[in-house]
């Protein structure tokens, strides 16, 4: 049931072609997804699917529910984000369980409703480095791996390579927002191809070499969806299938009110 979940019915919101049902609607369908799932794979009490509690080493992890993510090399910071509302609850649970395979997580959701925060909240909370990225149509790859930029001090025509920070988080195990993913130009995109999937890796052609991703590393990227803001553009399919998908749910009156 969390493997339904996690593939399809945590990203259920984001698709194009439900763009135009209403909320009411929409949970409708989920409704509907969930009673077909229960009679396709039964379970005897539809309520432990997630007040079942398993424990984890509080030392090396932190537990969000049934879920946990490894603790990371950070002392844990101190934040702002209030978790305690049931919808935030439910969206951070949502994250957590699609941390538990290796694929980049893509967050969608309308404006202001904390894709950026929660995942800011979850790398404090968990001791996590996070590198965030805004992108936009003018974004270029050297932007995110790095260029040759004129050595300080040196001499006339003297360059060396430098880092950009999606590189440097690449390499020391950090985590990666990349925010705004569909105002990204075409070419960022099929830069990022080899890093989302299986290879975990950056060709540097300046240095010759390819760089594999630190076993740490993480990325997450967050955008609105296609119908809210200009200049926005549907994601390649193949692109989308590299990433686990999760539909931010908007804060309800009854949330704010806590």
């Amino acid at each position: 049931h969390h493997a339904a979940h996690m593939t399809f019915l945590d990203g259920l919101g984001s698709l194009p072609q439900l763009s135009t049902y209403t909320k009411g609607a929409l949970q409708q369908l989920k409704d509907d997804t969930m009673s077909k799932l229960m009679d396709l794979v039964p379970l005897a009490d539809r309520d432990t699917l997630f007040t079942y509690i398993p424990r984890y080493d509080s030392s090396t992890s932190i537990q969000f529910g049934s879920f946990s993510i490894p603790k990371g090399a950070r002392e844990v910071v101190k934040h702002a984000f209030n978790l305690q509302a049931p919808t935030t609850q439910d969206n951070a649970m949502r994250v957590v369980r699609a941390c538990q395979v290796s694929k980049p997580i893509l967050l969608e959701g309308s404006p202001g409703v904390g894709k950026t925060s929660l995942v800011t909240a979850l790398a404090n909370i968990s001791g996590h480095e996070l590198c965030r990225i805004n992108l936009s149509d003018q974004t270029d790859l050297i932007d995110l791996f790095g260029s040759d930029l004129p050595v300080e001090g040196g001499g006339p025509g003297e360059f060396t390579w430098k880092d950009a920070e999606f590189l440097k988080a690449l390499q020391e195990g950090h985590w990666v927002l990349l925010d705004e993913m569909n105002l990204a130009p075409q070419a960022v995109l099929e830069g990022l191809n080899a890093v989302l999937d299986h290879r975990g890796t950056v060709y540097i052609p300046e240095l010759g070499r390819s760089i594999v991703r630190h076993p740490n590393f993480r990325i997450f990227a967050a955008q609105n969806p296609l119908h809210q803001g200009g200049g926005r553009k549907g994601l390649p399919k193949s692109l989308v299938n590299r990433f686990t998908k999760v539909y931010v749910e908007e804060l309800s009156p009854s949330d704010l009110l806590m």
